[in-house]
């Protein structure tokens, strides 16, 4: 498998903001920012567990999508809700893609696997203190 090229697919994680709307009350009801938190806590273990011997591009590339999907789901469900917890998870999760972005071509998957998943585990610490924080 090419580093090069899973490393690529694993660089697209997003760190876009949630957009609001005008009419969107401050005051968000913790159950979708929970919902939220758990799914994209559930997407980080399963990007972990996908960093194995024998994964595959395709697998990786999955794993990545979810974790990007699962993140821009909570931003928006999180919106202005716990505000500084919400900024600690997406400077977490902007250290994860960067990680995933400053693993070198020559590398092997094998040399690599360890820092995303401390990376991941990062995010997921940061991700447990907003539910705490909110509640959940």
């Amino acid at each position: 498998m090419a580093l090069g090229a899973a490393i690529a697919l694993l660089a697209g994680c997003s760190t876009t903001s949630p957009s609001t709307s005008p009419g969107t009350s401050q005051t968000k009801s913790v159950s979708p920012v929970c919902a939220a938190s758990d799914a994209f806590s559930a997407s980080l273990t399963n990007f972990k567990d996908t960093l194995k011997p024998g994964v595959t591009v395709e697998q990786i590339q999955s794993a990545r999508d979810q974790v990007r999907k699962a993140y821009d789901d909570l931003l928006n469900a999180a919106g202005d809700a716990a505000k500084a917890r919400v900024d600690a998870v997406k400077s977490a999760q902007q250290k994860f893609a960067a990680a995933v972005s400053a693993v070198p071509d020559t590398a092997t998957l094998s040399q690599a696997v360890n820092s995303l998943r401390d990376e991941a585990a990062n995010v997921q610490a940061a991700l447990s203190d907003l539910s705490n924080d909110v509640e959940c």
